[in-house]
């Protein structure tokens, strides 16, 4: 069995188990480590240590059962592991950034707070790829113009895509970075939900004008960049870390409701191994 296989047993004992009490040594007994040994192991695979792996999995698992089957807070507070009704309110505020009071009346979750299981396909993923972000800002604002939709299918995604590319010309295509803008509501229930936006940038000398079309305004800012190298298709993956490890465990704060992924003569294409591209994501400095 290699590590990797080995991390998948380890998560399925944490899921089967995530209302019972769980220690390091337990977990790693499942799968026939020694406990110094499975915590560095889950560490590196991961990016998290297995408590904050098991307190978020706990946190999400408990803001569906406040939500979804309307328990009282101190149900599940008590449900998922938490000594008091108190402590729990104070691990779900500082993770979500609301009392568990307020979902369960309203129903509706900030973005990127949910942690779901980890699989295999994601480990495998950024145990393949560095995915480490460089500083870059932006001094002027960009009018990105293209085709939107307000869906996370990556049917949909690939027909404005595909639009895009019929609008510009292969001459124009060639020379032009492209734009995959994607604008998230302030708050939105268990559910990721956004509007994407495939476009190019804007200019005097260039412009869409075609009926459907729609204009959006990348403001001036800081961003942290992550690459993303090979297959599109494994795009949710990088965001994945990014919004579910890397920033969980970062002092810089995000602010604005928008990132952006941008494709320049680095990309190869939807299936090539090779292929990068860029996730810009708009921060403020570290505190």
């Amino acid at each position: 069995m290699n590590y990797l296989e080995s991390m998948a047993d380890a998560l399925s004992f944490i899921e089967n188990h995530l209302t019972e009490a769980l220690t390091v040594e337990r977990i790693a007994t499942s799968v026939g480590y020694s406990k110094y040994h499975f915590q560095r192991l889950f560490h590196h695979v991961t990016g998290e240590t297995v408590g904050q792996y098991i307190t978020k999995r706990r946190l999400t698992e408990a803001a569906k059962y406040l939500s979804l089957q309307q328990k009282s807070v101190t149900e599940a507070a008590f449900t998922y592991g938490f000594e008091s009704h108190e402590a729990f309110t104070r691990a779900f505020a500082k993770r979500f950034g609301i009392p568990p009071s307020a979902l369960r009346k309203t129903g509706r979750m900030p973005r990127f707070a949910m942690k779901e299981r980890l699989q295999v396909p994601y480990l495998r993923h950024i145990q393949t790829h560095l995915i480490e972000p460089v500083p870059a800002t932006i001094h002027h604002a960009r009018e990105i113009v293209g085709y939107a939709c307000d869906t996370i299918s990556q049917k949909d995604i690939l027909s404005n895509w595909q639009r895009l590319s019929r609008t510009v010309s292969e001459a124009e295509s060639a020379k032009m970075p492209r734009y995959g803008v994607l604008r998230y509501p302030d708050a939105f229930g268990l559910d990721l939900s956004f509007t994407y936006l495939a476009g190019v940038e804007s200019s005097a000398s260039f412009a869409i004008s075609t009926e459907g079309s729609e204009r959006w305004r990348l403001p001036a800012a800081n961003y942290l960049v992550f690459p993303h190298k090979g297959p599109t298709k494994n795009l949710p993956l990088t965001y994945q870390y990014i919004y579910g490890s890397w920033f969980s465990q970062s002092a810089h704060l995000l602010f604005a409701p928008y990132d952006f992924e941008y494709y320049d003569d680095h990309f190869l294409g939807v299936d090539h191994p090779d292929s990068l591209l860029y996730i810009y994501v708009p921060v403020l400095s570290e505190a």
